[in-house]
């Protein structure tokens, strides 16, 4: 009697492990198809991004010791400055690094070479050690645009349209969030809507 309890249990174990692996790959394949898109989509490039116009440290002062402003000399040099380091930047969109965080269907085992093109280099944010501001990753990767991380989509029954939640971060406080929402469009996947979530 037990030997069949034994083997019943076994029988249901195996039938729901095929059952989820076989969610899993399908999962995994809709993600693989919407990757790139859903990246292009959310990223920003942080050198672009967190770039503004160095402002004059030197504070100015009444006679009586009250503060009254900054001195502004050459500050329309240094914003003309700021916007010629923009353009350039603007134009420099090849090979940008971006980290992607272990989340969702990323893990370690992931090789995300597969998703590298002629814009995007992507890199296991565990490879550099967390640092305030990613310093250390401009420092490694000077066309460092950011890190990256991706939840598990979320389908409806049918199958046929789905939604993930997208985080793009470019130091301690400075981030944004969307949820990216997708369906399946002549046996393909699409994006057919970002809505930006939160910002930091």
């Amino acid at each position: 009697m037990n030997r069949k309890y034994i083997i019943l249990f076994l029988l249901i174990f195996s039938l729901s492990c095929e059952k989820r692996n076989s969610v899993l790959e399908f999962e995994q394949n809709v993600f693989d198809q919407i990757f790139l898109n859903v990246v292009d989509l959310t990223y920003k490039d942080k050198r672009l991004y967190t770039l503004f116009p160095e402002v004059s440290p030197k504070l100015l002062y009444d006679k009586d010791g009250k503060w009254i402003g900054r001195d502004t000399t050459g500050q329309y040099q240094r914003e003309v400055d700021c916007e010629l380091k923009r353009e350039i930047l603007k134009k420099d969109t090849l090979n940008l690094i971006i980290a992607i965080d272990n989340e969702g269907l990323i893990s370690m085992k992931t090789d995300l070479k597969k998703y590298s093109n002629n814009k995007f280099i992507f890199k296991h944010f565990s490879e550099l050690p967390k640092i305030e501001e990613y310093q250390n990753w401009g420092v490694k990767y000077p066309k460092f645009a950011g890190v990256m991380s991706f939840s598990r989509i979320q389908f409806n029954h049918k199958k046929e349209n789905g939604v993930l939640n997208v985080s793009y971060s470019c130091g301690g406080k400075c981030g944004l969030g969307y949820s990216v929402y997708i369906k399946k469009n002549n046996k393909k996947w699409i994006v057919y809507k970002v809505k930006q979530t939160w910002i930091s």
